[in-house]
């Protein structure tokens, strides 16, 4: 039976190191849970159930859906799915799975899978916390983007970390796209490697 103690924590939208500190347990003790080489007790199954406001049965795959509230929900189309590798995203007719933007497709707590190319509706819990852009619209096609002097830029990768580093506004020079550091993104790679959002206020 497939557990879903990352699923739970990736929804909380909180760091593996910080929800074990929130709970009073070692950062090895949850991911040994996580990744199923351990047992959590049933203390430690309750602990982690009241942490991230989901049931037991949730927590051991017996109850998929998680039952999420419509207002806690916010569309996501599925073009953007690239940029939110790893996320808990909802499926309304089959549940909760996750990003798998190196494969292209959803990844169910049942082993499920299901093709970018197959999703027809999606959603997403945003962050509770504010971003300067969280992307929720279609991305820019790869020839609008001379349109725009600055974009939002989501990497495409399976590095968390790279991807906190590289995302954020770009200014559109020519062949590539830059950021006030220096570090650019090349036109030849859009949609393998990155996507890009305008901002909301401008319109092409």
């Amino acid at each position: 039976m497939p557990r879903q103690y990352k699923l739970a924590r990736k929804m909380k939208k909180i760091a593996l190191t910080a929800a074990a500190k929130e709970m009073g347990i070692s950062q090895s003790t949850l991911s040994g849970w996580e990744s199923e080489r351990t047992v959590p007790s049933i203390e430690g199954l309750e602990r982690m159930a009241d942490y991230y406001r989901v049931s037991t049965d949730f927590l051991l795959g017996r109850d998929t859906q998680a039952d999420p509230r419509p207002d806690w929900l916010q569309p996501l189309d599925p073009k953007a799915l690239p940029a939110f590798h790893e996320t808990p995203v909802y499926v309304w007719d089959k549940g909760w799975a996750f990003v798998d933007a190196v494969e292209r497709l959803l990844r169910f707590a049942d082993g499920e899978t299901l093709p970018f190319s197959d999703v027809q509706s999606v959603s997403f819990l945003p962050p509770s916390y504010a971003l300067p852009m969280t992307p929720s619209t279609v991305p820019l096609l790869k020839g609008e983007l001379s349109q725009y002097e600055e974009i939002w830029v989501e990497p495409i990768s399976s590095d968390a970390v790279l991807r906190g580093e590289l995302r954020g506004w770009y200014r559109v020079k020519g062949r590539y796209v830059e950021n006030e550091v220096g570090q650019r993104f090349y036109l030849d790679f859009y949609e393998a490697k990155w996507l890009a959002f305008p901002k909301e206020e401008e319109e092409p």
